[in-house]
């Protein structure tokens, strides 16, 4: 059965990472809000609090080396079924994981394995089954998948007053298990070009074969009859030429390493700059959104509920910033890149107000608005920058590169917010820290000609020649530039 782009079944694929996104993201979500009591009985200090986050993402990241041979060799539907029963196995280990080690052990290495192997699946089935139609996919996507941070706040509070940690821990188990009927969804792609293309090379591999069959059949026959010394000696030879042929087509262990990772990527510096700075900007983000329970205990003196009630605001509002700015930017024609810049400046201003005036309540209230808008900006354009820039069968090696960098950005940089915290003694340190991560980004790309303050279109002088006014976000010059 042949499926084709942009409509059918590709819908489906959608459905699909949706509930594998919705069942298997939450513990990663309210990260924060479902260890925090169980992190203050063991005493467990702010810089392991963020250790343990890095850590799993690092794992999970760390896997972006091999993503790009196991999409090659598995279907996505069987790489996403295997990542999902990785991260049920995970969430039941760390349900009963009453140490330290234990918890790095569940969250950081099971859990987080089992993220990395998810992650690579759903990106390449909804990037395979659309083409034109990929941002409205990917906007309906993470729309969908933020309906889970608005309830799931308010559930969790309700389920630790009621089963405490190890019961709220296995309940998420059971909502995990959930991703086995998205994993369903994930058919594998067959194109009828393809098919048509494959049957062709089919057709005149087998004239060609039989064609090498009845020569050899007759060399054969006419050396059984000639008998003679001369040219057997020759047959030799020519046996021998073709061994050597064959060797010298045998390429290094290091160049087929090379070929399958595709790190001819690093031969681009654009695309360098691209993964530092999302990798540096991820980090920072990550660690501010999965510690906001913590931030806002301590800055701003909220209980519990007060807690579970503003991160369910910050989510209603991610889920407007997902459907909203999309649409608006289509109108706009603005570029990922150019997006994912103003969703960093946004959550930056959101940290600076909270830094300054957090002990008011409406002030946490509008700082929610503001980080909830800047997140689900990001959500939806920091999955398409790397699909804008690369040309789609070079996507499972780019997001491979992309996710490495990230794991080692991530357990570089990660605890380093929560020793600054360890320092300084308040978070407000930790939150001027993280915001200045996430600028770095910007001013990266500023100067890397990646993002212009002035809009999409940005002068660049290439190989001596004059600059050129074309907007670099169009995606057949970029894609050149890596070839």
């Amino acid at each position: 059965m042949t499926r084709e782009a942009d409509r059918g079944w590709a819908w489906m694929v959608v459905l699909g990472v949706t509930i594998i996104n919705l069942s298997v993201l939450p513990i990663q979500q309210c990260y924060g809000l479902i260890f925090g009591k169980r992190f203050t009985s063991l005493g467990i200090s702010a810089t392991q609090t963020s250790l343990i986050l890095h850590l799993n993402g690092t794992i999970c990241c760390s896997l972006g080396l091999i993503s790009g041979p196991m999409m090659k060799k598995f279907s996505f539907r069987k790489v996403a079924f295997f990542g999902s029963f990785t991260v049920v196995i995970g969430i039941c280990i760390t349900a009963f994981a009453l140490s330290l080690p234990t918890i790095i052990v569940g969250y950081c290495v099971i859990i987080g394995i089992g993220q990395g192997i998810n992650y690579p699946a759903t990106s390449l089935a909804l990037n395979t089954y659309f083409r034109k139609k990929r941002n409205i996919a990917m906007g309906l996507c993470v729309t969908l998948t933020g309906l889970g941070p608005i309830l799931m706040p308010l559930l969790i509070v309700k389920l630790l007053d009621t089963y405490a940690t190890t019961g709220t821990l296995l309940i998420f188990a059971g909502i995990a298990a959930n991703s086995f009927v998205g994993a369903c969804l994930l058919r594998p792609f067959v194109n009828k070009d393809k098919i048509k293309t494959e049957d062709y090379d089919m057709k005149n591999t087998a004239i060609v074969t039989n064609e090498n069959e009845s020569d050899i059949e007759k060399y054969v026959v006419e050396c059984q009859l000639l008998n003679n010394q001369e040219q057997i000696k020759n047959q030799e030879n020519l046996e021998k030429f073709f061994k050597e042929a064959k060797t010298k087509k045998k390429r290094s262990f290091f160049q087929k390493i090379s070929a399958n990772l595709d790190l001819m990527l690093l031969q681009d510096l654009r695309y360098i700059l691209v993964v530092i700075g999302m990798g540096i900007s991820l980090v920072a983000e990550t660690n501010f959104n999965a510690l906001i329970p913590f931030v806002l205990e301590k800055i701003s003196g909220l209980e519990i509920k007060e807690i579970a009630t503003i991160m369910s605001i910050q989510a209603a509002f991610d889920i407007a910033g997902r459907l909203c700015v999309p649409l608006l930017a289509q109108k706009a024609q603005w570029t990922p890149r150019y997006l994912y810049v103003i969703s960093l400046i946004g959550s930056t201003f959101g940290r600076l107000i909270l830094c300054t005036w957090g002990d008011n309540y409406l002030v946490v209230i509008l700082v929610a608005v503001i980080v909830g808008i800047a997140k689900g900006t990001k959500a939806v354009f920091q999955a398409l920058i790397i699909p804008d820039y690369v040309p789609l069968e070079r996507l499972p090696a780019a997001s491979g590169i992309q996710m490495v960098c990230n794991g080692i950005l991530s357990i570089s940089l990660g605890p380093i917010i929560g020793m600054v915290h360890d320092l300084t003694g308040s978070y407000i340190g930790s939150l001027h820290f993280t915001s200045a991560m996430s600028m770095f980004c910007v001013f990266l790309w500023l100067f890397g000609g990646l993002w212009s303050p002035l809009g999409n279109r940005v002068k660049v002088k290439k190989n001596g020649d004059t600059p050129n006014e074309k907007c670099l976000s169009e995606n057949q010059n970029e894609s050149q530039d890596i070839r």
